[in-house]
């Protein structure tokens, strides 16, 4: 089969998790079908792209012809985030169209809304996500969580009908759990990177490592307070962000990151006991700085984001086999509850974050038994098992069916509710 995969984010050394899980999925498809790559940035990744045996398609939208061409000639067009609202055309170029859902950008849109023009802001996402799930045929998610909520979704869009029931009565067919996967292949130290290097942190100390982006509706403020009381007691307590920026430089700029540093300075903790890394860290780097971190940590606040999300950075903490402190209520602070692989803490409770990494911190037996059960835990999420239904579906790939007329009804309707919106930002 011709597959193309087509992502906004940068396909760079330096990529964000849409731009991850395109590539990573891409492989696993390549082993047995032709497949192309296509980014509307430009990217560094050409001569690697092409030494795996898969083409790449950089800075797609300043070459629109020669990307439908691409999607006409393809048997499955596998899309994700706001690729159709830039590309319209791929909806109705695509023989069988993947949308990708993963990622629940919706939700995240509610804390980091337009600053002018929220309502506004928010109904076009909500308008051009609903032209996504009425066009695509075959759809993924993250967790089973994910699955409720976009099954939910897809119901009030009449995507469930009686013949996707008499297809398969479970309905898999029509929308999949494809979780964001690890690399089968264990992380290899290189080189050092922190301890001994970063100045402040010394080899012997005990680092708390954020491994992904401080993005608006994340909190990690309460980690940093957590910590400026952990370290009065164990100064060897050291807390890392790995990436302060974004690397896709077409996403509007997040508060979050600017209020962390200024209550670090505020703190006086601010590279004593919390350092940022400037950039972003390139993806095939942050091994050294995993292998080097005791801790891997990721907070939010209690919102119906972090009930929904997937932290694709925390996987990189079980790929690592590094025990992990997470707020309690998304998927990964259950499974970090349930399996021991760390401590969960409540949103925004600064004593139970301090009491978990000082509990960490003292107890290398809870470390070493943590870093045990993600050895086993592991190879569940290798990207060969997550992507098994994108696989069986490139393989025979098939169309879903619509209510008859529904999709001719549906539109005008979203249309006018995006009419709506722009009323409302005038």
């Amino acid at each position: 089969m011709k597959i193309l995969f087509v992502t906004n984010d940068p396909l760079n050394q330096k990529r964000s998790g849409p731009a991850i899980r395109c590539l990573e999925l891409a492989r696993v498809m390549a082993q047995r079908h032709e497949v192309t790559l296509a980014s509307f940035e430009p990217s560094d990744l050409g001569v690697h792209i092409d030494a795996e045996g898969m083409r790449l398609m950089p800075d797609a939208l300043r070459h629109k012809s020669d990307l439908h061409v691409a999607a006409r000639n393809s048997d499955v067009v596998v899309t994700q985030g706001m690729v159709l609202a830039r590309a319209p055309a791929l909806a109705k170029l695509a023989t069988h169209l993947v949308i990708d859902l993963y990622d629940p950008y919706l939700l995240e849109y509610l804390a980091h809304a337009h600053p002018q023009h929220p309502q506004w802001g928010y109904l076009r996402q909500l308008y051009r996500l609903n032209q996504q799930m009425v066009s695509g045929d075959f759809f993924l998610c993250a967790n089973q969580r994910q699955w409720d909520y976009w099954l939910g979704r897809l119901c009030a869009l009449g995507r469930l009908n009686t013949d996707e029931y008499h297809r398969d009565p479970s309905l898999r067919s029509l929308l999949s759990v494809v979780p964001f996967g690890l690399p089968a292949q264990p992380p290899q130290h290189t080189r050092q990177v922190l301890k001994g290097v970063v100045p402040g942190i010394a080899k012997d100390d005990f680092v708390l490592l954020w491994a992904g982006g401080i993005w608006q509706w994340l909190d990690p403020l309460t980690v940093i307070r957590a910590v400026a009381e952990a370290a009065t007691e164990n100064p060897r307590i050291k807390l890392v962000f790995m990436g302060a920026h974004d690397p896709n430089p077409n996403n509007r700029a997040m508060a979050m990151a600017n209020s962390a540093r200024e209550l670090a300075g505020q703190l006086n903790l601010l590279n004593q006991s919390v350092f940022f890394l400037e950039g972003w860290v390139a993806y095939e780097e942050r091994q050294n700085y995993l292998l080097e971190a005791d801790v891997g940590v990721s907070a939010h606040p209690a919102t119906v984001e972090s009930r929904f999300a997937f932290r694709t950075r925390v996987l990189d903490y079980l790929w690592a086999g590094l025990p992990m402190i997470l707020s309690q209520g998304d998927d990964f602070g259950d499974l970090v509850d349930r399996e021991q692989l760390g401590r969960a803490a409540a949103p925004g409770d600064v004593n139970g974050w301090k009491e978990a990494i000082l509990h960490l911190a003292r107890n290398p037996s809870a470390m070493q038994q943590a870093r045990s059960r993600l050895r086993a835990i592991a190879p569940s999420f290798y990207w060969e098992r997550t992507a098994e239904p994108l696989l069986r579906y490139c393989e025979q790939p098939y169309k879903t069916q619509r209510l008859s007329g529904f999709r001719q009804r549906l539109i005008p309707l979203l249309s006018s509710g995006y009419d709506i919106a722009k009323g409302l930002r005038g």
